[in-house]
């Protein structure tokens, strides 16, 4: 009877160890920050992207220079396995900066109080 529990248990223990290494495993995070300015102080770009891994910028995006780029040296192999990658984060990043600019306009045009009612 023994022997034929045997791989069961072995099976159990095996299923727990397996379990604690995924709850072992580690959770990463992905976050985007865009901001848009209305009327930026001299200098500062009127939109912004900036995303971050783990609490680490990796990439960035600002009107001024219109290019998404790699902030960390792991990012820029990227742009060598994927030659599309940049040009395309690219395009995703000019048009969220166009939806912000024709939202902050809309805000504006909802909101300004200077003109009277």
């Amino acid at each position: 009877m023994a022997l034929r529990s045997a791989p069961l248990w072995l099976l159990v223990l095996l299923a727990v160890a397996l379990r604690q290494s995924c709850v072992g495993a580690s959770s990463h995070s992905l976050k985007y920050f865009s901001t848009s300015i209305s009327v930026p102080s001299q200098g500062l770009p009127h939109f912004v992207i900036v995303g971050y891994v783990d609490g680490q910028v990796f990439v960035h995006y600002d009107s001024h220079n219109r290019r998404v780029k790699p902030r960390v040296s792991w990012m820029e192999k990227v742009g060598k396995e994927d030659p599309q990658y940049w040009d395309i984060n690219t395009q995703r990043a000019r048009g969220a900066e166009e939806a912000f600019r024709v939202g902050l306009e809309t805000l504006r045009n909802r909101y300004n109080q200077s003109e009277g009612e």
